[in-house]
């Protein structure tokens, strides 16, 4: 999504502005502009639970109630990146002034105000809670200021400050990988600050990894190359994740295609259904792979395990 107060006349532009950040930011109440030649710009991602928005806009102020609250999705937390100008905010008795290169984490159940101090340049990364738990194993995000001046705090900022010139050069695939990036990037920043501390970061990965192998072997073409695009990290860092693991990323795609494969030859229902459909199913590429890795996992061929499993001979 791009929007810009250029497409509406000077009278409209604050109503259009108020309808604009309470598609993308949830709803928010405004006051009055301090100008009448109010200028602002939005562009938007929108990925799977995650919205990343590019905002410029000039001085204004609102807040958002328990009203506000009522009427959209509270279940999230704002991530706000200030590129250039200042902003202050406003949330649990926390007032903090935010400028260049300032990251503030605040909760959307939770009442809020801000006022845009001067000419604004930010990115607002908006994490549901489900995907937030999904992704990295945590439960909440700690509100307040966030660390921006060094490691991975300053990994995550630095990304959100070059989307700018380059926000409309993503495609589906890099949108996906860029999300998981800046998701990643989060995680790390804040680890440490939570009470308790779920998990350690390296763990959280490799449970990040796990679950991409778990909801993806049945894909024949999902090696451990995509696995890692999928998780936003290279292929020789996924290694570096997984290493001294009980079990390798390739391991573990094989092992959950045989189980599923193992699991539809016991079934009475598929009993018309050819072994080599199965195993394409499962995540199979070809028949002699299929034959071989069975029997070499379960030391006997897939047919013999189907009539021993459909006989009712295996327990």
């Amino acid at each position: 999504m791009e929007w810009a107060t250029a497409q509406f006349q000077p009278g409209d532009r604050y109503e259009a502005w108020r309808h604009a950040l309470n598609d993308t930011h949830l709803p928010w109440s405004l006051g009055r502009p301090k100008s009448a030649d109010f200028s602002a710009s939005l562009r938007s991602l929108e990925v799977a639970g995650l919205s990343i928005i590019d905002c410029v806009c000039d001085p204004c102020h609102g807040s958002r109630d328990m009203r506000d609250i009522r009427s959209g999705d509270d279940g999230c937390f704002g991530v706000l990146m200030v590129r250039k100008g200042r902003e202050r905010v406003e949330q649990g008795g926390e007032v903090v002034e935010l400028s260049a290169g300032s990251t503030f984490i605040w909760d959307a159940s939770r009442p809020i105000s801000f006022e845009v101090l001067e000419p604004l340049e930010k990115c607002t990364l908006l994490v549901s809670r489900d995907m937030l738990k999904r992704e990295t194993g945590l439960s909440e995000l700690p509100v307040g200021v966030l660390d921006s001046s060094r490691g991975f705090g300053a990994l995550l900022h630095e990304r959100a400050s070059g989307l700018g010139p380059v926000f409309a050069d993503f495609d589906a695939r890099d949108q996906v990988r860029l999300g998981s990036a800046m998701l990643m990037d989060l995680t790390h920043a804040v680890e440490g600050r939570l009470h308790p501390v779920a998990v350690a970061p390296r763990a959280l990965l490799v449970q990040r990894i796990n679950r991409i192998i778990d909801t993806r072997f049945a894909d024949p073409g999902l090696d451990l190359s995509r696995v890692a695009e999928s998780a936003g990290i290279s292929l020789r860092y996924l290694h570096q994740v997984l290493e001294g693991a009980a079990e390798t990323g390739s391991n573990r795609i094989v092992r959950r295609r045989l189980e599923a494969l193992r699991h539809a030859l016991a079934e009475p229902a598929l009993a018309s259904v050819s072994i080599t459909q199965l195993g394409f199913a499962s995540g199979f590429s070809s028949v002699t792979h299929i034959s071989r890795t069975f029997r070499g996992h379960y030391g006997e061929t897939p047919s013999a395990f189907r009539k021993k499993a459909l006989s009712g001979s295996i327990l």
